[in-house]
C-alpha cells in the first residue's frame, strides 16, 4: 500500500487529502481536512492542514509523494512583491508595459525566418548587464523572434553567465510561440518569483521533515499537470492559476464524468472552467495575471467575484453581492453581511458564531424596513442570480451539466438549481476537490516544433524549441522536427528523474485561404514529399505545427 498526500491552498482555506494509490474515485479518499489559509505564511496553513490529517507513524513511512496546488505566484503577482529582475532585450525593445524597471537593450537581431540580420555585441552586452547588476537578484533574457532561432538569446545568456553568478533565463525557455511583450513579460515575472518559491519549497521540505515524511514533492501547473520541485523551482511562473486547474482534474477523478462545465466556488472568487473528453480545456491566449498576459499554459478560465466570503452590501434599496471580500460577521466581521452569514442564519451550515450572524441578518433587515426571514430570502436570491447570470447562463449553450466544487457549493448551487433550471452534479467529497485534484494530477511535458517555407520559397525550415535548421526536403523537414520536439519532451521528463510512460504526438498544416486560416490534422506516417494544394486543404501553404507531449510517472 502507498499513499499520495494532495494539498489545495486557496483563498480562504487550505485543504489535504490522503490518498490511497491502489484505489480509485471516492474510494481513493481514506482522510481530508481543512484549516484556514496563512496568508503571509502559506506553510502554516499547509501544516496545519496536515496535521488534521492525523497520520501515524505507519501512514507516513507509505507516503509517495505530497503534491502542492498553490495561490504563491498567483498572489505574489498580483499583490506586486516579485523580486528585482533585471531585463536584457536582445534588439528593439516590445511595445507595450514590460514587467521590470531594470531593462537594458543590446544589439542582435533575428528575423521572422530565423535569420541572423544584427550579430549579439560581447562588449555591449557585458556594459550592460555591469549597469544592472547593482540593482537585481536575477537576470532575463528575450529577443524578437528568438523562438524562430534562440541563438541570440543563448550567445547573451552565456555572456552573462561568464560575468556573474545571479540565475539567467531566456525568453525562448518558456515560451515557443511568438508574442514578444508576452514572452518578455514571462520570462521577467519568472525571474522574480525564484526567491519566493525556492524560500516557500523549502519552508514545505521543513515542515515535511518535522511530520517525518520522506517522500518527494510535486507542484500542480496551470494546466493541471504536475512537475518535480527542481523544476517548479526553475519555472515557478508555470504554477500561475494551478488551483482552478487541480480542481477541474478533482472533479474528473470524483466523478469520471467526461465532459462538465466546473464551477469552483471559493471564499473570494469561483474559478470556471470546461472539461472535454476528461481533459481540461486549456487557454490558446495564455493566462492574464495582475493584468500581464503570461505566456504559460493554462486553463481557460472565467472568473468573478462570488465566494462565501463576498459582500452583500444595500444598493440603492437593493442588494449587490461582491466583489469585495469581507470578513463574515458570524467571524466577527461586525457590521458585514456574506453568504457565509446566511447559511449561519439559515443553520445550512454552521462553523462560528450564529448568533453574530442574526445580530447582523437583523441589522440588515431593519435598514430595509424588512423581516428578517424577508431579508435572507431577498439576499439569497441575489446570490443564486449571480450564480446563474455571471455563470451559468454564459456556459448553457453547450449542453454539459454543471459540476459545483468548493465549500460553499453545495448550498448554493443547489439552491441555484432550484431557481433556475440546469443539469447539476455535486461531486461527494465536493468541498476538497482541489486537493483530490492536486493528488490524482498526472506529469506531462510538451513540445512545439513549426515547419515554415524557407527564405524566397526554397526548402523549408525547421523550428525546434532549442535550434533551427534548414532542409530542402518536407518530409525530412517533419521527420526532423518531429524527432527534436520528442527527444526534448522525453528529456524534460528524465531531467525530473522520472520514467517515460506515454507519448502523444500531434500534427496540423495550416493553410491561408481568402484571408482565414484553415487547419488540417496529418498522420506524420503518411506525410507527402510536396504539399498538396486541392480540395482537402485549398490555400497557400503557411505552416506544420507538430506537438509532441510526454507523460511522466513513478521514479526510476
Amino acid at each position: 500500500m502507498s499513499y499520495v498526500i494532495g494539498i489545495d491552498t486557496g483563498g480562504t482555506y487550505t485543504d489535504a487529502v490522503l490518498l490511497d494509490t491502489e484505489k480509485k474515485g471516492v474510494e481513493a479518499i481514506v482522510r481530508k481536512a481543512k484549516a484556514f489559509t496563512t496568508h503571509e505564511k502559506l506553510e502554516n496553513g499547509i501544516e496545519q492542514s496536515m496535521g488534521e490529517l492525523n497520520l501515524t507513524p505507519d501512514d507516513t513511512s507509505q507516503i509517495e509523494k505530497v503534491v502542492l496546488s498553490t495561490t504563491l505566484a498567483t498572489n505574489a503577482i498580483v499583490e506586486k512583491k516579485l523580486h528585482k529582475v533585471g531585463l536584457i532585450v536582445v534588439g528593439d525593445m516590445p511595445r507595450g508595459e514590460i514587467a521590470s524597471q531594470y531593462i537594458e537593450s543590446v544589439p542582435g537581431r533575428i528575423n521572422i525566418k530565423g535569420r541572423a540580420l544584427v550579430n549579439v555585441s560581447r562588449k555591449a552586452t557585458e556594459e550592460a548587464l555591469k549597469r544592472l547588476l547593482p540593482h537585481v537578484g536575477a537576470i532575463a533574457i528575450s529577443g524578437a523572434a528568438s523562438v524562430r532561432n534562440p541563438m541570440q538569446e543563448q550567445e547573451v545568456k552565456q555572456i552573462v553567465q561568464e560575468n556573474c553568478d545571479l540565475p539567467v533565463m531566456c525568453g525562448h525557455e518558456f515560451v515557443s510561440e511568438l508574442g514578444f511583450l508576452e514572452r518578455t513579460n514571462t520570462v521577467a515575472i519568472n525571474a522574480g518569483l525564484l526567491p519566493i518559491i525556492n524560500r516557500f519549497l523549502e519552508a514545505i521540505k521543513n515542515v515535511l521533515e518535522k511530520m517525518k515524511i520522506d517522500a518527494p514533492i510535486f507542484v500542480v501547473k496551470g494546466d493541471g499537470s504536475i512537475a518535480t520541485e527542481d523544476l517548479i523551482r526553475e519555472k515557478p511562473i508555470e504554477t500561475s492559476l494551478s488551483g482552478p486547474a487541480a480542481s477541474m482534474i478533482g472533479t474528473i477523478n470524483l466523478t469520471g464524468i467526461e465532459n462538465a462545465i466546473v464551477s469552483d466556488m471559493g471564499g473570494t472568487t469561483t474559478d470556471t472552467g470546461i472539461v472535454r473528453g476528461k481533459r481540461v480545456e486549456l487557454s490558446s491566449e495564455g493566462a492574464e495575471v495582475g493584468g500581464w498576459r503570461i505566456k504559460v499554459k493554462s486553463a481557460k478560465l472565467y472568473t468573478f467575484g462570488l465566494g462565501g466570503d463576498s459582500e452583500i452590501a444595500i444598493d440603492d434599496g437593493g442588494l449587490k453581492v461582491g466583489p469585495r471580500r469581507v470578513l463574515p460577521a458570524c467571524r466577527g466581521g461586525a457590521g458585514n453581511m456574506t453568504p457565509t452569514d446566511l447559511m449561519h442564519y439559515t443553520r445550512e451550515f454552521i462553523a462560528w458564531d450564529s448568533e453574530l450572524a442574526e445580530a447582523s441578518v437583523r441589522a440588515y433587515a431593519s435598514r430595509m424596513f424588512v423581516t428578517p426571514d424577508t431579508f435572507v430570502k431577498a439576499a439569497e436570491g441575489a446570490v443564486t442570480e449571480k450564480i446563474y447570470e455571471e455563470n451559468i447562463s454564459l456556459y448553457k449553450d453547450l449542453g454539459f451539466p454543471v459540476c459545483a466544487i468548493g465549500a460553499p457549493a453545495n448550498t448554493w448551487y443547489k439552491k441555484a438549481k432550484a431557481e433556475y433550471e440546469f443539469d447539476l452534479i455535486i461531486p461527494p467529497n465536493y468541498e476538497v476537490a482541489n486537493a483530490v485534484g492536486a493528488a490524482t494530477a498526472g506529469i506531462q511535458e510538451t513540445v512545439q516544433a513549426i515547419v515554415r517555407p524557407g527564405e524566397e520559397g526554397h526548402g523549408f525550415l525547421v523550428h525546434a524549441d532549442k535550434e533551427r535548421f534548414s532542409l530542402m526536403d518536407r518530409r525530412e523537414a517533419l521527420k526532423k522536427a518531429y524527432q527534436a520536439s520528442l527527444e526534448y519532451a522525453k528529456q524534460k521528463i528524465l531531467d525530473q528523474n522520472l520514467e517515460i510512460d506515454q507519448i502523444e504526438t500531434e500534427c496540423v498544416d495550416v493553410y491561408m485561404d481568402a484571408g482565414r486560416l484553415i487547419y488540417k490534422r496529418i498522420d506524420l506516417a503518411e506525410i507527402e514529399e510536396e504539399i498538396l494544394e486541392g480540395e482537402d486543404h485549398s490555400g497557400q501553404f503557411v505552416e506544420t505545427r507538430i506537438k509532441v507531449s510526454a507523460n511522466g510517472k513513478n521514479f526510476i
